[in-house]
């Protein structure tokens, strides 16, 4: 691919939350950009666009050797730094004139649904300055939940580090059994249930846990789950339930918010689930009504910062950088390289445009594809999540 001399440079950024493979879509990027000769200058944003608008200096990407791009891309957290900030309309103005600045023409932006926002409203931004700036997100949400795309990077590492530990946290708590009876494992989610649905990878048996999966997409019935505990507890001896944070009951209210008082709110008016605790709640409820011992875990950060990568997450992550590198080169806005699957076994998926217009503000939910008389089918849940994740757990031994 040939350039002219003023071909502008090109700024990257990361936002929201960072998954375990995020940076190997900023070294594909990195990467592609070196292959196809790209001669203008590459900056990072240093801290994401909050320190960006504040005066920070972007760092210069462009001479990062083969050997460091290809340590970036099996680097967990973010690299570059990140931010959660909601932008005022005035906002796009200031991060027009930074760009005019340092003469910067390309965005490479990753992120999830949230962040995806600000490609599309800096291209139309652009547009109406008339500014060449081409904008492309990278889609990166361990909550899998960008609509269209098939799943999201991230997700299938999360999703590996949820099935093992489901299976860890199940051997502890059938060894105690005569100790311990009763336990929750608290996992991401707000309004979807992808992560906790990975947790049925753990089982190798009917009976093995997780026994009880709560999700979003399902209103909690408190009746249903007591009794569905009790008999759990009758025939195993104990109970793991797998809970996603954003369960609520049939008046909407967050489990994790009932009997705190209410919970905060972050810049765009959400509820900060992180401060309250769906699995606090349901612990407390079994012990006042059924009397058995309860605890919990909840991992919070540890499921995308853990260092349990998917061999085939890592992988989709950096070619999706390398196509978002190449989508902005030849041109193209307001737009996201996503992934189509092609087939189950043998796992396929193909790199496929989506437009940002068509996934800001949406979420992509459990449908009710993935249930079965009311609780989650299992080969359903195996069939899509399980190539995700790379091998598959080993099975363990059992007297």
């Amino acid at each position: 691919m040939q350039f002219d001399d003023d071909v502008g440079n090109l700024i990257i950024g990361q936002s929201g939350g960072p998954t375990p493979v995020i940076n190997a879509s900023l070294a594909g990027a990195l990467a592609q950009l070196k292959a196809q000769g790209f001669t203008g200058r590459i900056f990072g944003m240093s801290g994401g666009l909050e320190q960006f608008m504040a005066g920070r200096e972007p760092l210069d990407l462009g001479n990062l050797s083969d050997a460091q791009i290809q340590q970036l891309a099996h680097t967990s957290g973010g690299a570059l730094g990140s931010c959660r900030i909601k932008l005022e309309p005035d906002s796009y103005n200031v991060i027009l004139s930074l760009f005019k600045r340092y003469d910067i023409h390309y965005l490479l932006y990753i992120g999830g649904n949230g962040s995806m926002r600000t490609p599309l409203a800096l291209s139309a931004a652009a547009e109406a300055e008339n500014y060449q700036l081409h904008c492309v997100g990278i889609p990166k949400t361990i909550d899998n939940d960008l609509v269209g795309m098939d799943h999201t990077p991230g997700y299938g590492s999360a999703a590996r580090w949820i099935a093992q530990h489901t299976l860890d946290t199940g051997l502890d708590l059938y060894t105690m059994r005569g100790f311990d009876q009763f336990k929750v494992l608290e996992v991401m989610g707000r309004h979807s249930g992808w992560l906790a649905a990975a947790s049925l990878l753990a089982k190798f048996r009917p009976n093995d846990p997780p026994h009880i999966v709560l999700v979003p997409e399902q209103v909690f019935n408190e009746d249903a789950f007591l009794a569905e505990v009790q008999e759990v507890y009758r025939r195993e001896g104990c109970v793991l339930v797998v809970a996603s944070e954003g369960v609520h009951n049939a008046g909407g209210q967050y489990l994790a918010e009932l009997g705190l008082g209410g919970l905060g709110r972050d810049a765009n008016g959400q509820a900060l689930l992180s401060l309250g605790s769906a699995a606090d709640y349901l612990c407390n409820l079994v012990k006042s009504k059924s009397g058995i011992k309860a605890r919990y875990d909840k991992p919070a950060t540890l499921q995308r910062g853990a260092a349990c990568v998917s061999e085939v997450d890592r992988d989709e992550a950096y070619r999706l950088g390398q196509a978002a590198a190449d989508y902005a080169l030849a041109g193209k806005t307001a737009v996201m390289p996503g992934l189509k699957r092609l087939s189950d076994s043998p796992y396929s998926c193909e790199i496929v445009p989506f437009y940002l217009k068509e996934i800001v503000g949406k979420e992509k939910r459990l449908g009710a594809e993935f249930f079965i008389d009311g609780k989650l089918d299992e080969k359903k849940v195996r069939d899509y999540v399980g190539p995700l994740i790379g091998p598959a757990l080993p099975e363990p031994f059992r007297f």
